[in-house]
């Protein structure tokens, strides 16, 4: 490895501007693809629980059109 200026100030700017474009570009290569969006939008949106809160909503409401009828 090469030595360290011994000066930062009064360096030459290459070295460290070097050392900052090997660092980003180990860091873009670690770094995953980003994944491919799907090609039309659900009907329920993007939020995956959706489905779990609509179907939460729905025996809700017939626990309480159907709960009386019961008692």
């Amino acid at each position: 490895m090469a030595k360290e200026p011994r000066d930062n100030q009064g360096g030459d700017p290459r070295v460290t501007d070097l050392r900052a474009y090997r660092k980003a570009r180990e860091t873009a290569a670690r770094k995953a693809p980003p994944r491919p969006k799907p090609p039309g939008q659900s009907f329920l949106g993007s939020n995956p629980k959706a489905g779990l809160i609509l179907a939460a909503v729905v025996v809700i409401l017939a626990l309480l059109y159907l709960g009386p009828r019961f008692l």
